[in-house]
């Protein structure tokens, strides 16, 4: 009887061994939560607002053309309705001028946005700049057709609580998956 019992306690144990193995590779399907879907809606609507940038400047200038200020007042509207979402910008420009000149100019467009932004209420703390000089040209060219693509400014949006090196200048303190929609040139 003894034996039998041990048998019987043996054969309960590996059967609840092999089911329990069985549960846990049987994974249930995920439904999307609301907020996985209100995410994607905002990805998509962000995304559209990438598609109709950069924001370009005419030679050594930051003056904002009447197309980037219709442009940054759609991403205003966009951020007063998602409060969220945050921008980092990032000033370039083109090859000629020296390193120096050119890493202010694209600092001088980059401010230049991030006041417009401001003006039209988004806070100071929502919109970062960073000036990238000549360093990440979009064109490669030594003609104006390409230093006109190449005098931008571009714009990354962020949402907390996830990271991203962005605008490939390295580490910030957001996270990887923090960018969601940039107009920076083969981003993603």
């Amino acid at each position: 009887m003894k034996k039998f019992v041990i048998a019987l306690t043996n054969v309960v144990f590996v059967v609840a061994l092999v089911h329990a193995s069985a549960c846990s590779s049987t994974k249930a399907a995920r439904k999307p939560s609301d907020e996985d879907a209100a995410r994607t809606a905002l990805v998509r609507e962000l995304n559209a607002l990438v598609a109709q940038g950069p924001l370009h400047f005419e030679t050594d200038t930051d003056i904002l053309t009447e197309q980037s200020q219709v442009l940054l007042q759609k991403v205003a509207a966009q951020m007063h309705r998602v409060p969220k979402v945050r921008v980092l910008i990032g000033g370039h420009a083109d090859e000629r001028g020296d390193t120096e000149y050119n890493l202010a100019l694209g600092e001088r467009r980059a401010a230049t946005a991030q006041e417009y932004l401001m003006r039209l209420g988004i806070p100071r703390q929502r919109v970062r700049t960073v000036s990238l000089g000549e360093e990440q040209p979009v064109a490669m060219g030594h003609a104006e057709d390409s230093w006109g693509q190449n005098r931008r400014d571009e714009f990354t949006f962020l949402l907390p609580g996830e990271a991203r090196s962005a605008l490939n200048i390295g580490a910030l303190e957001e996270q990887p998956s923090d960018l969601i929609a940039s107009t920076t040139f083969g981003a993603q």
